[in-house]
Order: structure tokens, then C-alpha cells, then sequence
């Protein structure tokens, strides 16, 4: 295809490149390592997958609210939740923190403001997680580009059915559904089975109790190669204790923890199915707003010299301007080109 995309879990690299360079200073910027890492890390993407979009997705502020309507434990364990504020602090501690976030958000605007002169597309929505903004741009554009997802959130492997690419953050092999396989212990369709049922320790939800992923599949096997639905594990499960209670067994405790657990079940389900994303109008509307073109008159390498010279970027790492940008180019040069066909057709 035309275009080749690149969707960026905004949030992960920026706080994967945050905590890898945390110990980068400028004199004229101060911490400025997430900055490099994060642009250095899509420059590298860039070259290596040929790829002329760049879209940076980021999660909106109250990100994951609907979602915690739902289930109050819900990414409860996140610093960002009421129960943190609840940790006394010393003073010398809540000012550190306090320079911690000013140099983050600091980081994270300069990013922002950097992408806009390199030709990034950028998504942002209140409320909205980025996971959810990713797949739903998959869903809409999978027959009309090649998309890449650069993350490390195996969630958004559910998006594999669309012939997507995943570059997981902590795996060297760009993931397809053909190879999923030979880096996880169970068939791609299954994502969102396993996870409904064993929960997810990263967001906080909880799946059945004494259920683990390793005993899911010694289970069923059949996860391996199949897709297979929670209704049916269900309904196998309630089977395999019939048969076992026949047998003068002893009915296997996590097939009737299962079979009690309807609700749960179903709740995580709708947190979890990223095929049935959690939008709203704005969020619809915003992904809307991404097939237009960039406007390119007042953005481009004279703006971005002009913000890197200002934070001592450029001489902290000693790249000369033009060699850095230049892999940039092919996005560059396709936004471009996008504009200058679409200016053409409406005139």
C-alpha cells in the first residue's frame, strides 16, 4: 500500500524514554534525555520499516474513566488514582516530585511541539486511552495502509486479525499473527479470551481467582491453535466436572469458580474487547480529523532548528541538523505530497 504507518503508544515510549536517558542534561534546557530518546527511537522506526506517517497517539487526561466506572479497581494501582494522594510525603520529598512533573510535562510539550515540525500526525482526546484510539484507526484503515504499532501493551494484539504489525517495546521481531506463536504460548485470536479470564495485572483486573494463564492453556490446549470463546471454556469447564463427579472425581473448584463468575466475566469483556473501543464524539470526531492534510505553512526544519537551538539539543548529542532530520524526509515528504494532491482536487 500507499502509506505506511506507524502508530505510536505515545505515553509507553515517552516513559520508556524518560527512565532510559534519565541522566541527560542540556545547560540551555535542563533534562532533555526522554526528549532524544523518544525522537531518536521513531527516527530509528522510521528507516527500518519504510514507513511515511507517523501518527503519536496519546491518552487524554482522565484517561481510562469510563472504564473505571465500570470496575472501580480498574488501574487502581496507578499513581494517578486517589489512593496515592492518600501517602504522606515529607517536604523535601513533594518538591522533588513537584521538579520530577515539571520536567515531564516540560519534556512531553517538547516532544509535542517538535512532532508538529517533523510532520507528525498527533491524536489526543479527554478521557480517551490511546489503546482505544489505536484500534479504532486500525479498524478504520487496515484496507488502506500498512500499519505498524509501535507499544508494549499486548492488549492491543487483538488488532492482529487486521493484518497489522505490532512492535512490542520488549521483543526484537516485529509481531504479525503468522509469528505470534513463536513468542507467546497461545494462538492470536485467544488475546482477548485469556485475558478475560486471567485478568490483567497491568491495568488491575482481576480475572478468575486461582486461574493463571500457564493453567488456562495446560487446560484447554486446544488455545494453542484454535480460537476458542469464553462461553465455550465455560461450558467445557461445567462438562469436565460432570464427567469427573461420574467418575467418583472430585470436581475441579476452578470450573465452578468460572461457572459463578458471569458478571465478572462480562465486565471484563467490555473493559477489555478492543474491538468495541471506548470513544466518544470527540474522540470520533478527532479521528476524523486525521485524514486531512498538515497545513505547511508555518511549520518545517527552519522551525524545528529554531526549537532545538533553543534547548542545546543538536550540540548535547553532536549530530550535525541535516543528518539527524534527513530519515525523517520520507514522512516529511509524503505529508507534503498529501497536501499538494488535495489542494489540486479542490481547486
Amino acid at each position: 500500500m500507499d502509506i505506511r504507518t506507524l502508530l505510536v503508544d505515545a505515553p509507553y515510549l515517552f516513559k520508556r524514554s524518560l527512565y532510559g536517558a534519565k541522566d541527560v542534561y542540556t545547560p540551555e534546557y535542563g533534562h532533555i534525555g526522554g526528549v532524544y530518546s523518544f525522537l531518536t527511537k521513531v527516527r530509528s522506526l522510521i528507516k527500518q520499516h519504510q514507513l511515511n506517517r507517523i501518527v503519536l497517539v496519546w491518552d487524554g487526561q482522565n484517561s481510562g474513566k469510563g472504564r473505571f466506572l465500570l470496575d472501580g479497581e480498574y488501574k487502581a494501582n496507578r499513581e494517578s488514582k486517589d489512593w496515592y494522594n492518600k501517602i504522606e510525603l515529607s517536604d523535601a520529598q513533594i518538591a522533588r516530585e513537584e521538579n520530577n512533573k515539571e520536567s515531564v510535562l516540560k519534556q512531553i510539550v517538547t516532544i509535542q511541539e517538535y512532532a508538529e515540525e517533523l510532520y507528525f500526525r498527533q491524536i489526543e482526546v479527554e478521557q480517551i486511552e490511546a489503546d482505544d484510539l489505536i484500534a479504532q484507526y486500525c479498524m478504520d484503515k487496515h484496507n488502506e495502509e500498512d500499519i505498524f504499532i509501535y507499544t508494549n501493551d499486548r492488549d492491543i494484539a487483538q488488532m492482529l486479525d487486521l493484518n497489522v504489525t505490532i512492535i512490542f517495546g520488549n521483543i526484537d521481531t516485529p509481531i504479525t499473527k503468522s509469528n505470534f506463536l513463536m513468542h507467546f504460548d497461545y494462538h492470536y485470536s485467544n488475546v482477548l479470551t485469556i485475558k478475560i479470564l486471567t485478568g490483567d495485572v497491568s491495568d488491575n483486573i482481576k480475572g478468575i481467582k486461582g486461574l493463571g494463564e500457564k493453567g488456562l492453556i495446560k487446560k484447554f490446549p486446544e488455545l494453542t491453535y484454535k480460537h476458542m470463546t469464553v462461553n465455550e471454556i465455560c461450558n467445557r469447564g461445567i462438562q469436565i466436572n460432570k464427567e469427573r463427579v461420574e467418575n467418583k472425581k472430585k470436581p475441579l473448584k476452578v470450573f465452578d469458580i468460572i461457572k459463578e463468575s458471569r458478571e465478572k466475566l462480562i465486565t471484563n469483556h467490555t473493559i477489555i474487547n478492543l474491538h468495541d473501543p471506548f470513544l466518544n464524539e470527540e474522540a470520533i470526531d478527532a479521528l476524523e480529523t486525521l485524514d486531512l492534510p498538515l497545513d505547511d505553512s508555518n511549520r518545517g526544519s527552519a522551525n524545528l532548528w529554531n526549537l532545538m537551538k533553543r534547548d542545546g539539543y543538536m550540540s548535547a548529542y553532536g549530530y550535525d541538523f541535516v543528518s539527524y532530520v534527513e530519515p525523517f524526509y520520507p514522512v516529511i515528504m509524503k505529508e507534503k505530497d498529501t497536501l499538494k494532491k488535495y489542494l489540486a482536487n479542490y481547486n
